[in-house]
């Protein structure tokens, strides 16, 4: 199920990033699939019963992906904050696909750009995923703070030593990373 596009072609490409880990592109591209490893999904295997598909959130609705990644109150929180670290605005898709591309859009520039925003956001769903499964699987507490603290420190990491022109350090980028990645900083 690719939402309102049909072309599996174009999921893959965007799946599969030059700049991400392929671990990260291997769930990204089972999200746009919908095969995420959700509680629905997980239920319509049969491999938990339909009376635990609450969202680890806690927030009382069934556990999609859409749900998870970019519906449910307490995650919604990690889209928020992260536009407001890159001073920009929007209301979101609840489809995979259609919110990375409109998440590379937020800049307003070119491919380049776009391409290394874009690693934001898959830094986003894998600090999600990997908060989620700390919830799940280790019964940890979700805390926002640290997930955003994670992405801006993977997407460092993942900028800095696979991208090419990244002149800036951590503090850098966690303070302005518009300027980090050579957007137009509004004023």
């Amino acid at each position: 199920m690719l939402g309102m596009h049909s072309d599996p072609d174009m999921s893959w490409v965007k799946a599969w990033h030059k700049l991400i880990p392929s671990k990260v592109s291997c769930l990204v591209w089972r999200l746009f699939q919908n095969r995420v490893a959700t509680k629905d999904n997980l239920s319509m295997r049969g491999v938990i019963g339909q009376g635990s598909l609450q969202c680890v959130g806690e927030c009382g609705v069934e556990e999609s992906a859409s749900h998870l990644f970019f519906e449910c109150p307490v995650f919604a929180g990690v889209w928020y904050r992260i536009c407001k670290w890159l001073e920009v605005s929007t209301i979101f898709h609840n489809e995979g696909l259609s919110h990375l591309e409109q998440f590379e859009g937020l800049t307003g520039i070119g491919r380049v750009f776009a391409d290394r925003v874009s690693v934001i956001w898959f830094a986003s769903i894998w600090c999600i995923w990997k908060a989620k499964n700390d919830k799940v699987f280790k019964n940890k507490d979700v805390h926002i703070d640290k997930i955003i603290e994670s992405v801006k420190i993977l997407s460092w990491n993942w900028l800095k030593f696979k991208a090419s022109n990244l002149e800036y350090n951590m503090a850098h980028w966690c303070l302005n990373p518009r300027v980090c990645l050579g957007c137009p900083v509004y004023i």
